[in-house]
């Protein structure tokens, strides 16, 4: 016989989101997208895979994103997950698209730039 124990339980540890996130995690690590649920399967048809990728639709084409997402999320959702995404380290390194009145810098992802 053994003295009373408690057991310390880490069930969901696995799935906690990541304050900030990292350009190359995944998306549903950000606020307010399960893993494998609609939101998730709605951005990985899209081609939307990484936090990266939610940043740079965001940044060239918001109203796209706000439009896979869909009517399931709602404004007070979104402006959460945006705010999320928003707090990723961006690191140093970009990506600049120039057009002759417009000139986008997008963040650059690199390999050490990952939890993985």
């Amino acid at each position: 016989m053994t003295e009373a124990f408690v057991v310390k339980d880490h069930y969901g540890e696995l799935y906690k989101k990541h304050h900030p996130p990292m350009l190359g995690d995944e998306v549903w690590w950000l606020e307010k997208i399960g893993k494998d649920g609609a939101f998730h399967k709605k951005l990985a048809y899209e081609g939307v895979n990484t936090v990266q990728d939610f940043l740079k639709m965001l940044v060239v084409d918001p109203p796209k994103l706000r439009n896979i997402l869909g009517p399931g999320m709602s404004e007070k959702m979104w402006d959460v997950t945006i705010k999320h995404a928003k707090t990723c380290v961006m690191g140093n390194k970009y990506y600049i698209f120039q057009g002759t009145n417009y000139r986008i810098f997008l963040p650059y992802l690199s390999t050490c730039e990952s939890r993985d």
